[in-house]
C-alpha cells in the first residue's frame, strides 16, 4: 500500500466526534436551548462557544478536500459541483416555506440574487454560497502563492470582517468606514461570507494538512506540537474567547456575533487537539452525510416541531427552550438518519438493478469516445 493510500484511509475518531457535536451547536445556535433559565448562560452557550461549529466544517474542508483538489483539480470541480447541487437541493426545498413566510415579498431581482448567491435563500443557507465562494478563493490562491501567503491573505480578509460583525459598534457613526460598511451591507447583509470569514479558516485546514503531512507533495509531516502543549492552549484560547465575547456583549457592539479575534487560534488548536485524539470512531456504524443533511434540514424539524406542537397543544414543546431544543435535535438527527439509510437503500437497489447491463454500456460508451477522439486526433 503506497503512502498516499494510506494517508487518504487514515481514521480520526475525534473529527468525526465532533462534526456530530458541531451539527448540535448550530441546532442550538437556533433554538437556544437555555433562555428558559438565564440569558446570560443561552448567550455564552450559543453565541460564543457554539460559534465553533461552522469554522470547524470550514477546516475539514481544508483539511481533508482542499490537498486533494490541489493534485486533481477534476476532484476541486467536482468537489464545487457537489456543493452547488446541495444548495440548489436545499435552496428548492425551502423555496415553499419561504413563500409561505412571505421571505421574498418586496424583494425585488437584486434582493433575489443577493440571497442566492451570498444570504442563502434560508436562514442557515449562506454556509453553502460561503463555502463555495470561500473554497474557490483559496484553491486558486493555493495554486497561484505560497501556501503561507494565502493563510496571511485570509487572516487579513479576516480582520476586515471583525467590524462588519463583532466590532461593528467601534466604527463612528458618519465616519468614512461606517458608511463603506453600511454600503457593503447591501451586497451582502453579513461580513460572515465566502469572502471575509470562511477563507481563514479553509486556509487554516489545509496549513494544518501540511503540518499533518497530508497537504505536501512529499507526505513528509512536520514537528508537531506535544498534545498537553495543545490542550494548555486550547484553554488558554477558550478563555481569551469567552472574555471576549462577553466583553462585547457587556459593550454593546456587536451587530452579529460570529466573529471573534481568538476564534481563530482557539480554532487551530481544536483542530489540532480533535486530529489526536483517539477511540471508538463515532461515525463508523452511522451514514456518512449524516452531519450535513442535520445541518440543511434542522429548520425544517424546527418547523415540524412547532406545528406539532400546535396541533397537539403541547406547548411545552416550545415554550420550554431545553424542551424544544431536544425535540428539534432528536427528530432532526433522527430524520436526517432515516432520510440516509433509504436513500442509500434504495442507491444500492438501483445499482444493483442495474449492475447486469451498466458496465457494458459504459464501457460502450467509452470506446465510443475513444473512437470519435481518435478520429478528431487524425
Amino acid at each position: 500500500m503506497t503512502k498516499k493510500a494510506t494517508t487518504e484511509k487514515r481514521i480520526y475518531p475525534g473529527v468525526n466526534c465532533f462534526k456530530l457535536a458541531a451539527a448540535l451547536f448550530v441546532i442550538m445556535i437556533h433554538t437556544s436551548p437555555l433562555t428558559s433559565f438565564s440569558a446570560e448562560a443561552d448567550f455564552v452557550l450559543t453565541r460564543i462557544l457554539a460559534r465553533t461549529a461552522v469554522p470547524f466544517f470550514f477546516m475539514v474542508t481544508g483539511f481533508f478536500v482542499l490537498p486533494k483538489a490541489l493534485g486533481d483539480t477534476g476532484r476541486g470541480l467536482r468537489y464545487l459541483r457537489r456543493i452547488g447541487l446541495i444548495y440548489l437541493a436545499s435552496v428548492l426545498l425551502y423555496f415553499p416555506v419561504n413563500l409561505y413566510a412571505e421571505h421574498f415579498r418586496g424583494v425585488g431581482a437584486g434582493g433575489f440574487l443577493k440571497m442566492l448567491l451570498i444570504d442563502g435563500t434560508f436562514y442557515h443557507l449562506w454556509y453553502l454560497p460561503a463555502l463555495l465562494l470561500g473554497f474557490a478563493l483559496v484553491w486558486v490562491g493555493l495554486k497561484a502563492l505560497p501556501w503561507k501567503a494565502v493563510l496571511g491573505i485570509s487572516v487579513f480578509l479576516y480582520l476586515l470582517g471583525l467590524p462588519g460583525d463583532s466590532y461593528y459598534g467601534f466604527l463612528k457613526d458618519g465616519s468614512v468606514l461606517r458608511q463603506l460598511y453600511d454600503g457593503f451591507f447591501h451586497i451582502s447583509s453579513h461580513t460572515r461570507n465566502g469572502l471575509f470569514y470562511a477563507p481563514v479558516f479553509l486556509a487554516l485546514g489545509y496549513a494544518v494538512s501540511r503540518q499533518y503531512g497530508d497537504g505536501t507533495a512529499s507526505g513528509k509531516a512536520a514537528r508537531r506540537l506535544p498534545f498537553s502543549v495543545i490542550l494548555a492552549a486550547l484553554g488558554i484560547c477558550t478563555a481569551l474567547l469567552l472574555a471576549e465575547g462577553i466583553t462585547l456583549k457587556i459593550l454593546e457592539v456587536q451587530r452579529h456575533d460570529s466573529m471573534y479575534l481568538a476564534l481563530v487560534p482557539l480554532m487551530y488548536f481544536l483542530f489540532l487537539s480533535l486530529l489526536d485524539a483517539r477511540g471508538p470512531d463515532p461515525m463508523k456504524r452511522l451514514p456518512r452525510e449524516l452531519p450535513l443533511l442535520v445541518y440543511v434540514l434542522h429548520p425544517l424539524f424546527l418547523i415540524l416541531v412547532r406545528g406539532f406542537s400546535g396541533l397537539t397543544n403541547l406547548s411545552m414543546l416550545t415554550e420550554n427552550s431545553l424542551v424544544h431544543f431536544l425535540a428539534v435535535a432528536l427528530s432532526s438527527f433522527a430524520g436526517s438518519w432515516l432520510l440516509a439509510v433509504l436513500w442509500e437503500l434504495a442507491r444500492t437497489r438501483v445499482s444493483s438493478q442495474l449492475g447486469p447491463w451498466l458496465p457494458g454500456f459504459l464501457k460502450s460508451i467509452t470506446d465510443r469516445r475513444g473512437y470519435h477522439d481518435h478520429k478528431h486526433k487524425l
